[in-house]
């Protein structure tokens, strides 16, 4: 079993066939689609529709497909998203990523340690640092 992504407020399921799908929306355009998401940590291929566009360094909200709550992490940062990681021993991880098109950096948190991922990570390290795990 691969691992499985949950959303962290509804617990719904994420991971559809090999994508985690979350729905998008620009926050200073009024454009919106659905995005599906590598779900190996660190990956930033992305699949989206041709007409929704995302320009370099335009911030993203992103959405729960299945209740439309937001999953931006804003007692960490407005600009990254949340989400939850079960892996194959049943191990859950919060997962955060930048909403901002063109910043790579993923978190992979757990009690015990934080693993940061992507050539933009230290930009939001500090956050996780700061943070009691």
């Amino acid at each position: 079993m691969k691992a499985d992504f949950i959303c962290p407020k509804c617990n719904g399921h994420l991971l559809v066939g090999d994508n985690i799908i979350l729905a998008a929306k620009s926050r200073k355009e009024n454009k919106s689609g659905m995005i599906l998401l590598n779900p190996d940590v660190g990956n930033y291929a992305r699949i989206i529709h041709p007409t929704f566009k995302l320009e370099e360094g335009e911030e993203m909200e992103f959405f729960c497909p299945i209740c439309h709550a937001n999953l931006i992490a804003s007692d960490v940062d407005n600009n990254l998203v949340k989400i939850i990681m079960v892996d194959e021993q049943n191990d859950q991880y919060e997962i955060y990523f930048s909403g901002v098109s063109g910043e790579r950096c993923t978190y992979k948190v757990s009690k015990e340690k934080v693993e940061q991922f992507g050539d933009t990570a230290e930009k939001y390290y500090k956050y996780f640092m700061a943070r009691k795990i």
